[in-house]
């Protein structure tokens, strides 16, 4: 009896110890990557066909094998770059009047600088009366010595709503222009307690020394009291993406429009694109992780549209806490009067993820992605990683590209979750604990025969 039971053991639990190793075709589709020859570390934007298949929210359903289908070491982590925001500087600008211009279309201006090139000052000339309306603005960036990504003008409030239309070149000779922004729309609107203020300009790169701000309406004339400057981030490359999504109405819920993202993406950020100019929503925005899950508000707040003279004034994004739902629902309060017919589109904003894994084997590599049977990887390769960052400050790692093309590894099946497997232990150690019952049983009463007897 007891050579019967430990037999029965070893044959059912023995094989339930033994753990399924994750192969590249257990998930459904992949993409392949060449790393160059003496890579050690390879490192690359994560593919968005990942945040569209993954079965998992934090995309743990992710691994990466070389050649011979052997998983090697990875991590993925938020996009960083070197350096944070640069802050805005103030610049020194000065106000000149509209001189005549010469036969070739040049701008006149007669300035004095100094040795490093910086404006001293304007001939009094050419400097504007009290009675003249300012339009022309001239801004120093000697000192800057780096190319300015925007500028940021700030003025004394006015009871008055007002919107200007305004043009940047540049020049490193005063005489000839470029074109840095063409055209665009500042404002300073108030209505109903809130206050629509569009006072910053982006600007093309440019390394010259000086930029001409220009008044290009007829309208009152702007007057900055401050003017200032921002440098382009330092890095490799932004930490930003952004993705719009079309929407559909619900067929009896006037007002109410819901959305599905394209993938698990990590939204911080929201915003609402309208296809006709001159609208405007109170709205708000809800999400959930799955269609039978309860909305949950991420943002409310006025989100707008408003054209004029060619140029469309636009809301800025609202800072959501950050979630990976697919599923986003607006709510427009009187719809109707604000945003018409159309259905607007729904911005979504994130920071994307860089991936990072050891090139050991040979290649091509293959990220595989979306599996319902995957589970965390419990080595914690991050502090690897982090150790060889520390140690070598500019990064051992080799940036590559993988190829576009989404490949089939075990197809969408894939990511269907499996049938819950029988509890094989439970059931045996049950059936050992009732046959032991039972045969203790036996025993009790085959004693008490014979004590009868």
């Amino acid at each position: 009896m007891k050579r019967w039971l430990w037999v029965l053991l070893a044959a059912v639990l023995v094989p339930c110890a033994v753990s399924a190793k994750m192969r590249m075709n257990d998930f459904a589709y992949g993409v392949r990557v060449q790393l160059p020859k003496g890579t050690a570390i390879a490192a690359m934007d994560l593919p968005g066909q990942v945040y569209r298949d993954a079965f998992r929210k934090d995309l743990d359903d992710m691994r990466v094998f070389n050649a011979t289908g052997e998983p090697v070491p990875h991590m993925i982590r938020y996009a960083r770059t070197r350096n944070a925001e640069p802050p805005w500087r103030s610049l020194a600008f000065f106000p000149v009047s509209d001189p005549p211009t010469s036969a070739t279309g040049s701008y006149r201006i007669h300035v004095r600088t100094g040795p490093d090139g910086a404006i001293v000052r304007i001939d009094p000339q050419l400097t504007p009366s009290p009675s003249q309306a300012v339009r022309t603005y001239l801004i120093d960036l000697s000192p800057l010595r780096r190319s300015l990504a925007r500028l940021r003008l700030e003025w004394t409030p006015s009871e008055k709503n007002w919107t200007a239309t305004v043009g940047v070149d540049a020049s490193d000779d005063l005489a000839a222009w470029t074109p840095v922004q063409s055209r665009v729309t500042i404002a300073d609107i108030r209505y109903g307690g809130r206050r629509l203020l569009r006072n910053v300009i982006e600007l093309d790169r440019t390394a010259k020394r000086y930029l001409r701000l220009r008044q290009l309406d007829s309208g009152p004339a702007i007057h900055p009291v401050r003017i200032l400057g921002r440098i382009h981030p330092e890095g490799r490359k932004a930490i930003r993406a952004v993705r719009k999504v079309k929407g559909k109405s619900l067929p009896d819920s006037l007002g109410i429009f819901e959305y599905r993202t394209a993938g698990a993406f990590p939204v911080d950020r929201v915003n609402l694109i309208f296809d006709q100019a001159n609208s405007m929503a109170e709205a708000l925005l809800e999400s959930r992780g799955d269609a039978n899950g309860n909305w949950k508000k991420r943002a409310r707040g006025l989100f707008y549209r408003i054209d004029l003279d060619g140029t469309s004034l636009v809301s800025d994004p609202l800072s959501v806490s950050m979630t990976m739902d697919r599923d986003w629902r607006l709510t427009v309060d009187d719809p109707e009067s604000t945003i018409g017919r159309g259905i607007p589109r729904l911005e979504i904003s994130y920071r994307p993820h860089d991936l990072f894994f050891i090139a050991r084997g040979s290649g091509p590599f293959t990220i595989a992605f979306g599996s319902a049977r995957a589970k965390p990887l419990k080595v914690n390769v991050a502090a690897l990683f982090e150790g060889i960052g520390r140690r070598h400050e500019q990064g051992i790692e080799r940036w590559v590209t993988p190829e576009r093309a989404k490949i089939v590894l075990g197809g969408p099946q894939r990511l269907s979750p499996e049938p819950q497997p029988l509890p094989t232990r439970r059931i045996v150690l049950w059936s050992i604990l009732l046959i032991g019952v039972l045969v203790v049983a036996a025993m009790a009463l085959h004693l008490a025969r014979r004590m009868i007897r």
